[in-house]
């Protein structure tokens, strides 16, 4: 008799999922603001970080400081984190996408609660929350 293929929850193939959404959250705090206007984190894989750069003339200058700076930033993901890497590659990437403007909502009470659902749903999303 031929079994059905069981569905495995996504969280389930990737156990530093949670982990790498807070490393994104976090992204000002661990590399400083001058690089987090430049770069952004793309994925963990093996236990190397993989950051982005959008402006190419600068990947280069990142990968020669990074020797120097990598146990730092290393040493704070850990503490932060609780996420163990063992190195860095820096590759280049599109920048993020803009944002849409929006016409502000005259009433703050009402801004707030948006502001409030817009992150919970973030959160579940993200595999944070539950739903």
């Amino acid at each position: 008799m031929k079994r059905a293929p069981r569905l495995v929850p996504i969280g389930a193939r990737q156990p530093n999922q949670k982990a790498e959404a807070r490393l994104r959250q976090a992204w000002h705090f661990v590399v400083g603001p001058a690089l987090a206007d430049r770069t952004r984190p793309l994925r963990v894989e093996r236990d190397i970080l993989v950051m982005g750069c959008w402006e190419l003339a600068r990947i280069a200058a990142l990968r020669e400081a990074a020797e120097a700076v990598w146990p730092q930033v290393r040493d704070r993901i850990h503490r932060a984190l609780g996420l163990n890497l063992r190195g860095l590659q820096i590759i280049p990437c599109d920048p993020p996408a803009e944002a849409p403007e929006r016409a502000e909502e005259p009433d703050p009470l009402r801004r707030a609660l948006r502001l409030l659902q817009a992150r919970r749903l973030e959160r579940i999303r993200l595999g944070l929350e539950p739903e």
